[in-house]
């Protein structure tokens, strides 16, 4: 069933019960109205009989007079009309009770009452041919007004009653409709925040039923293409650090030993060159002075380029060496605190290299463009419930005591984007913004995964 047939038939289902409601309590009230108004008819058929009655059975004028006038005071409320006995005078001897409202009637009778109120019929009485007295009949359209006015009352509290039966009634069959939309708009939320994840139920409706399975189908997609965009990323970046170590043996190796050769050959020369000619061991000492520079410049830039620590000391000292190195060449900008929690140095090789590149990535920035005084640094390894094998690993960098008058900006540079790369590779989160002291915070987290190692050639 289709969602628009179902909430036609609910619509259509409420409609039919509210109007049969409609017709029958009325005709239930009717009922009773016909029973009343022809009781209401017999009712002064009987009295005017039982008048009749008495005064046929009275043994005298007088007699006959006052039962006549105790049949009408005596008898139950008239309805709409009211019987008087007048006597030859035209004074009132009795009065029936009637049945008009207190106050002369609502406003509706008001409005509704003719200018000729009343309608009045009179004949005499006799009593054995002698003139007993006068029976007057007077017509009441207030008491019948009046009940019209307590029926329409009655009427329009039953119509407002169905109105908001209806009105709930539809509420709660569209609420019950659309209640999976809901659950539609919680999932594209969800999709849209980056959780690719998400699927939707099984609808019993068949449109939207349909939805579902086109949403699953993208998430699905969307899914399947962001894992392969992930392992992308991770072989670009096993590639990029292949060819930093190729670069890194190639300058260690090639350009190291030929500077090494410079170096050697130089202090030979000066050393022959000592107390035969001044310049050219002045000279000589100028290049071993050069070719020592080259070699520091070619250590820093092996350092940067292959951390050769991770093989050999491990993530915990090789950030540690890190940190102290950028420490000592910038003292006079900012102070850097590390803490680690859990079992850094168990991390597989691509995890440790990816961490070692964020926290360079950030002290890089730092030097560049921070304004903070502390950057603390703080590494945690997660581990699973039973033992010590990582789970999770979590990167905190935090801006503090900046300088008065700088305010942080987080740009979205290419080391920004690039360490979102490497989080996103494997599996991860990355979240730049600004921190309560107003410097950048960095929160990055990474699933701990272990795979084969793949032989990666340039």
């Amino acid at each position: 069933m289709y969602l628009r047939t179902r909430l036609l038939l609910g619509i259509a289902v409420v409609t039919l019960v509210a109007l049969a409601i409609s017709i029958l309590v009325p005709l239930t009230s009717i009922r009773d109205e016909v029973s009343r108004e022809t009781q209401a008819s017999t009712q002064v058929a009987v009295l005017l009989l039982a008048i009749e009655s008495s005064i046929e059975d009275a043994p005298d004028l007088a007699t006959a007079r006052v039962e006549a006038a105790n049949k009408i005071r005596k008898t139950e409320p008239l309805r709409h009309i009211k019987i008087d006995l007048l006597d030859e005078s035209g004074k009132v001897l009795a009065v029936s009770p009637t049945d008009e409202p207190q106050g002369g009637g609502g406003r509706l009778a008001i409005m509704l009452l003719p200018s000729e109120t009343n309608v009045t019929l009179s004949y005499e009485l006799e009593y054995h041919g002698e003139s007993l007295g006068k029976l007057r009949l007077l017509s009441n359209p207030v008491s019948e007004i009046t009940e019209i006015e307590r029926n329409v009352f009655r009427t329009l509290i039953l119509l407002a009653l169905t109105i908001v039966a209806m009105a709930v009634s539809i509420y709660l069959i569209v609420r019950r409709g659309l209640m999976p939309v809901a659950q539609i708009h919680s999932a594209l939320t969800r999709l849209e925040g980056g959780d690719l994840e998400v699927r939707l139920p099984r609808f019993r409706l068949k449109d939207l039923d349909d939805i579902s399975k086109r949403f699953n189908h993208c998430a699905a997609v969307m899914q399947e293409a962001a894992a392969q965009r992930r392992e992308l990323t991770r072989r670009l970046i096993d590639v990029e650090e292949e060819e930093r170590r190729r670069l890194a043996r190639e300058l260690h190796d090639e350009l190291g030993q030929s500077l090494t050769a410079i170096k050697v050959d130089a202090a030979y020369i000066a050393r022959e060159a000592a107390g035969v000619s001044a310049k050219i061991e002045v000279c000589a000492r100028g290049v071993e002075k050069v070719a020592s520079e080259i070699m520091e410049i070619i250590r820093g830039m092996l350092a940067r380029l292959r951390p050769h620590g991770l093989e050999t000391m491990g993530l915990r000292d090789t950030v540690q060496e890190l940190v102290n190195g950028w420490q000592a060449r910038v003292a006079d900008k900012f102070r850097c605190t590390l803490t680690f929690a859990g079992p850094v140095n168990r991390l597989p090789a691509d995890l440790n290299i990816t961490v070692y590149r964020l926290i360079q990535e950030c002290l890089t920035n730092a030097v560049r463009h921070s304004r903070a005084r502390v950057i603390n640094i703080d590494l945690t390894v997660e581990t699973v419930e039973a033992g010590d094998v990582p789970k999770r690993v979590a990167l905190s960098v935090q801006e503090s005591e900046l300088t008065p008058g700088t305010q942080y900006t987080v740009a979205g540079g290419s080391g920004l984007l690039g360490m979102r790369e490497r989080v996103q590779s494997h599996g991860g989160e990355l979240r730049v913004d600004i921190g309560k002291s107003g410097g950048m915070s960095l929160q990055a987290w990474m699933p701990v995964t272990w795979r084969t190692e793949e032989t990666v050639s340039a």
